[in-house]
């Protein structure tokens, strides 16, 4: 919705944090001109920048002109990316992006972080049906947990902003109005409106592009069993009411959670040895992250080939 307004760029997810900074030991210094080379060519050879759609040779000249430090290189990517949309502001939505909030802030102290959070039974309801999230309700409630409680720890910062879901497709003009007073724009009726986009190579990124709906919510209540709403509740809480959601399940049996947690061993060992390299690429922190990206493709179209959440 940010994305249709008409002075604001909201890239694609770049996955910027997992693929390039947690290895800037390994591509070093950007000051470099040599390491920018390297880090530019694995970066721009990957699926999903190849996806975007973007002039790749005039992205790459622009990236090694100004690219000299990671905060440096990362806001010239998404300034890029702007541009090339006809856009004068920009942004960046990728999800585990959450869990780097702080070094963000640092980087851009300016900046606005949009916290938006959802009912974390709705969100594991949604990843089990997601091809490569875990088969673990433990571990998918965690990944919730991870990511509001670190989003959360930016508060203080004097752009942080946040949105619940429920209020944003119930009231979805009333809560974009709200946003665009917070970030100095005026709102436009344009981003409630449908658009198709192109680069949208997914269907959760194709479902981005439809009209709101509120037909999500509470979808926990018809896909989660009750035994997964009351691990759900037990394994966030306190946290869930402190964001402002009531469990309303009992508490799960102690044979409940230990089946859980062996299936979240279980689910960790699967997916690491099917991921081979691809784990492999990322323990080492290898800068090969067109390899990487390659070889965790492959293991999601061979090992992960679920139904996805209609």
């Amino acid at each position: 919705m940010l994305h249709r307004h008409p002075a604001i760029a909201i890239c694609r997810e770049t996955d910027f944090h997992h693929l390039i900074y947690k290895r800037r030991q390994a591509f070093g210094n950007l000051s470099d001109l040599q390491n920018r080379q390297r880090l530019v060519k694995e970066y721009l050879g990957t699926e999903r920048i190849g996806s975007m759609q973007l002039d790749l040779q005039a992205l790459e000249q622009t990236l090694l002109r100004e690219g000299t430090s990671y905060e440096a290189f990362f806001v010239s990517f998404l300034h890029f990316y702007a541009q090339a949309h006809g856009k004068r502001r920009f942004g960046e939505k990728t999800p585990q992006h959450a869990l780097f909030t702080d070094t963000l802030c640092q980087w851009y102290p300016g900046a606005t972080i949009i916290h938006l959070l959802r009912d974390p039974r709705d969100v594991v309801a949604s990843l089990m049906r997601m091809p490569w999230a875990s088969n673990s309700v433990r571990t998918n409630a965690n990944t919730w947990l991870r990511c509001n409680l670190s989003a959360w720890r930016s508060r203080q910062s004097q752009g942080y902003l946040l949105v619940r879901y429920e209020d944003l497709v119930t009231q979805p003009e009333h809560e974009l109005r709200r946003i665009c007073a917070s970030i100095g724009e005026e709102y436009s009726t344009a981003m409630l409106e449908p658009r198709r986009d192109p680069t949208a190579d997914r269907p959760w990124f194709q479902r981005a592009q439809e009209r709101v709906t509120t037909e999500r919510l509470g979808r926990w209540r018809e896909q989660l069993t009750t035994d997964e709403v009351a691990l759900v509740e037990w394994f966030v809480s306190p946290h869930m009411q402190m964001f402002g959601y009531e469990p309303v399940g009992h508490s799960p049996s102690m044979l409940r959670i230990g089946r859980d947690r062996v299936t979240a061993v279980f689910d960790t060992v699967r997916q690491r040895l099917g991921e081979f390299p691809a784990a492999w690429y990322y323990l080492i922190r290898s800068a090969n992250i067109t390899k990487e990206e390659a070889a965790r493709r492959r293991f999601r179209r061979r090992h992960l080939a679920r139904p996805i959440d209609p």
